[in-house]
């Protein structure tokens, strides 16, 4: 099975996998995050001179990366590398890439280590909307995420407290997106300094 088929193929399934299983209270960990990180994984991967076989390891882990929310909240990156390993294996994927999947989405665990290339274009591919314009969107959406799947409720100066503090400490990996994503993020941190 080529790249091309190989990456059809798997966002089929995990499209599919998110309609029929994932709970509508995900409001951000959802098919539209995945789909963001996958698009994410793309431009930071080109970026970073991956070779093909790198890209398609990268793309792999970036679809399956929050399959296991379906089952578990917590500890979701060992579900979806079950889901992952038993999807790709199916197909007859190598174990060596298999395994290099695995832990591209273990290196997402939060917080993030990654330990080659790879596993940083994945890791900064989960945070890339910590640059984007949209980002209050997506912190709002998270905040009712929490409050209704894990109960932790927050007021919004606490939230806007916690995010701050998220952004501050969070680093990108890749030269990339350290010279592309960082500043956007900077300009997110000085709004969340401004919100009374």
């Amino acid at each position: 099975m080529d790249f091309k088929d190989l990456i059809v193929a798997v966002s089929q399934f995990v499209t599919e996998l998110f309609k029929e299983k994932l709970s509508p209270q995900l409001y951000f960990h959802n098919a539209l995050h995945t789909s963001y990180v996958v698009t994410a994984a793309q431009e930071i991967g080109s970026q970073s001179g991956l070779t093909t076989e790198e890209m398609e390891i990268v793309m792999l882990a970036a679809w399956f990366h929050d399959t296991g929310y379906i089952d578990v909240y917590k500890d979701h990156e060992l579900v979806s590398i079950e889901i992952a390993t038993q999807f790709l294996a199916g197909l007859g994927i190598a174990n060596e890439k298999i395994a290099d999947v695995s832990s591209c989405i273990l290196a997402t665990r939060y917080p993030q280590n990654p330990a080659n290339l790879i596993e940083m274009v994945v890791c900064d591919a989960d945070f890339y909307h910590f640059s984007s314009e949209r980002y209050s969107d997506f912190a709002t959406a998270l905040k009712k995420e929490w409050e209704e799947i894990i109960g932790l409720t927050y007021t919004q100066k606490q939230w806007d407290g916690i995010n701050w503090e998220m952004l501050q400490f969070h680093q990108y990996f890749t030269p990339y997106a350290q010279v592309n994503l960082q500043p956007k993020k900077e300009e997110n941190i000085k709004r969340l300094l401004q919100v009374p």
